[in-house]
This record gives structure tokens, C-alpha cells and sequence, in this order.
């Protein structure tokens, strides 16, 4: 009986990954949405596309490792927290780009993929901050 009502508290395990978990869903449904070319101010290599993925990501990876940090998997020892939460996130971008191989009207870029690394390490790093500056 206590499992159970360790589900539903704060600081449950299970409730902790409602968030990232759709967060990813929402990601993977829009990534499958059929893409009209859409004109984009283009700087060489840099688009406002990439500025998208990084936000994208940086959320990823800031709800994957508030997910880590307060759920605690016995899995990932805590000192790996914050590594786990950013390969996660990044192994997500790269499989995002590669669903979007079969979608009609959309393409995978490694610029793309960048750019969600990038966010993903940002996000990380945002929440190991706040944590950082909260403990002490």
C-alpha cells in the first residue's frame, strides 16, 4: 500500500516522468506532422529553425533531469544524474531526426541535430545550476 501512495506524491518515482514523458509524445506527434516548406530567413548555416530546436531540447533536457534528480532511479547512480539526463535528450534528438526521414515534407539535418545536443547540454546544465545554487 505505501508503493501506491509514493506514485501520487510530489516526490513519488512514477510522477516525476509525466512531464518529460509527454513532453516527448507532443515532440514526436508534431515531428510527424506533414511540413509545407515554410520561408525561413536563412544566416548561412544558422535559421530560426535551429533557435526552435534548441528551446525544444533545452526543455527536454531540463524536464529529463528534474525527472532524474527527483525520482531517484536506483538504475543511475546520482553522480551520473546529470550525464544520463543529457544523452537521453540528445539519443531523443537523433532519433527525432530520423522519424522525420518518413515523414512526407520533412527531412533530418545534422544542423538540426546540433542545435537539439546544444539545447539538450543547455537544459542540463540550467537545472544542475538551480540545484547547485539551492543546496548551497
Amino acid at each position: 500500500m505505501k508503493s501506491q501512495t509514493n506514485l501520487i506524491e510530489p516526490q513519488g518515482k512514477l510522477v516525476n516522468w509525466v512531464l518529460p514523458v509527454l513532453y516527448m509524445a507532443l515532440i514526436f506527434v508534431i515531428s510527424s506532422l506533414e511540413q509545407p516548406p515554410l520561408p525561413m530567413p536563412e544566416f548561412e548555416w544558422l535559421t530560426i529553425d535551429k533557435l526552435y530546436h534548441f528551446i525544444e531540447y533545452a526543455i527536454l533536457g531540463g524536464l529529463l533531469t528534474r525527472a532524474f534528480v527527483k525520482a531517484k532511479p536506483s538504475i543511475v547512480p546520482s553522480r551520473f544524474t546529470w550525464h544520463t539526463a543529457a544523452v537521453l535528450s540528445i539519443l531523443y534528438g537523433a532519433s527525432d531526426e530520423w522519424h522525420q526521414t518518413f515523414v512526407p515534407g520533412r527531412f533530418a539535418t545534422i544542423a538540426d541535430w546540433v542545435a537539439d545536443v546544444l539545447g539538450s547540454i543547455a537544459g542540463v546544465l540550467a537545472v544542475y545550476l538551480y540545484y547547485k545554487k539551492k543546496v548551497f
